[in-house]
């Protein structure tokens, strides 16, 4: 089987073909110019734009979006990750956590789906874990300067992702793979 995922971004691309390829699911990227949603949830952004790519490309696709949602903040950035980083930064984020107890974070990251007669399904995967209290060392290549901050729960210790090691860093990555959105959506079609 093959579907196209609609991004610019070739490592969200590279990652969902990565996830699918084990479930016999080819993914190809493909670009189109979409209109970008203000929600703030990513499974209705994914949502809104895989129905926009749909009546443009006219064929089944998906869509992948995803928030950063800390609680102490009321949920900020939520969908707004590169424009909070860009206008706060890091340190300014950090700044706003001093003296929350509070510090539990979590990655929401949704997968649209449309078929070939236009339905469509999202899949969401929720990662939850925690925000440091301080800035750690940037040890890795990183996707986010959030992940300088975030610790994931599923790795059971306190290292932020950006400082994970090599072995540390290829068990979150397996952890990940078995039951992400891209999982989700592929058990579903196959």
């Amino acid at each position: 089987m093959k579907i196209e995922i609609v991004t610019s971004n070739r490592q969200k691309a590279n990652l969902a073909a990565e996830t699918m390829a084990p479930f016999g699911i080819e993914v190809e990227r493909v670009e189109a110019e979409l209109i970008e949603s203000r929600s703030l949830e990513p499974a209705e952004i994914a949502l809104e734009k895989a129905s926009q790519a749909f009546r443009h490309l006219q064929k089944p696709l998906i869509v992948e979006d995803s928030g950063f949602f800390i609680r102490a903040l009321n949920g900020f950035p939520k969908t707004h990750i590169k424009f909070s980083l860009q206008t706060l930064g890091i340190e300014k984020i950090m700044k706003m956590m001093e003296g929350e107890l509070d510090r539990h974070a979590e990655w929401r990251s949704s997968v649209a789906y449309v078929s070939q007669d236009g339905e469509s399904k999202v899949f969401t995967f929720i990662e939850e874990g925690e925000i440091a209290k301080e800035i750690r060392d940037e040890k890795r290549e990183k996707m986010s300067d959030y992940w300088r901050i975030y610790i994931p729960r599923m790795t059971g210790n306190s290292l932020t992702l950006s400082e994970m090691s090599d072995e540390t860093m290829a068990r979150w990555h397996d952890e990940w793979h078995k039951n992400n959105h891209f999982v989700m959506l592929a058990r579903w079609l196959t």
